[in-house]
């Protein structure tokens, strides 16, 4: 007995013992609509890498939910939130006035958030209460076609899905806008207190390549 089928096994014994000790009724339910699929597992095909940054569904809650609700997992290159009930798969609607909770993370469908009016889940990186300014960063994954090479001297690639690198957003309060990675770019955001946050940068040392670095950096500027 191979471990991806122990997995597996382990899966359907979790998630049927949670539907035996809870009820959701997803016909009943606004916020969850079901998909046509009947495996929640990735389709077997030749492409090399996961769809998932985390493939384990995990404990979820959804804040604008009363009912308990099934472990769930983020699908980041669909953009969807899955979960299983009765070995079909269902995705979570998307809705905006919600967050989500997988495990420790916890996720907000965000719409419009770049200039190119892209939208999609965003894991909220700063844990305060109603903060001014919230710290978002956006996960993704990216699809890299086959390669075939012209001659015999190039080595063929299978396709594969390839994790890219996170980018980071700013909650303002006019809109979101992209974690700049220059000090003098965050100042133009927060002119207003452009001596307290050089100084703080520079007595912290803050590296804007280093995710706990920026969240200190947002938990400080909504202290001012």
């Amino acid at each position: 007995m191979n471990t991806k089928f122990l997995v597996l096994l382990l899966f359907i014994f979790s998630s049927s013992l949670w539907s035996q000790n809870n009820t959701f009724a997803i016909q009943n339910s606004n916020f969850l609509v079901f998909i046509s699929a009947n495996s929640f597992d990735e389709p077997k095909t030749n492409i090399q890498g996961s769809q998932y940054i985390n493939k384990d569904f995990l404990p979820s809650e959804i804040s604008c939910l009363s009912e308990k609700t099934p472990p769930i997992r983020y699908n980041v290159f669909k953009e969807e939130m899955e979960f299983v009930l009765d070995n079909k798969l269902y995705y979570a609607k998307k809705n905006d006035n919600c967050i989500i909770s997988l495990g420790t993370n916890f996720y907000k469908y965000c719409e419009n958030y770049d200039k190119e009016n892209k939208s999609g889940y965003m894991m909220i990186l700063n844990k305060m209460n109603n903060p001014k300014y919230t710290l978002y960063k956006k996960e993704k994954i990216k699809f890299v076609p086959e390669y075939i090479p012209n001659s015999t001297y190039g080595k063929e690639k299978p396709a594969s899905y390839v994790i890219d690198k996170s980018k980071y957003y700013i909650q303002m309060p006019d809109g979101m806008a992209e974690f700049p990675m220059k000090k003098s770019e965050l100042i133009k955001l927060f002119p207003n207190h452009k001596e307290s946050i050089e100084s703080f940068i520079n007595d912290k040392k803050t590296s804007f390549s280093q995710e706990s670095k920026l969240i200190e950096l947002i938990d400080f500027i909504n202290t001012l």
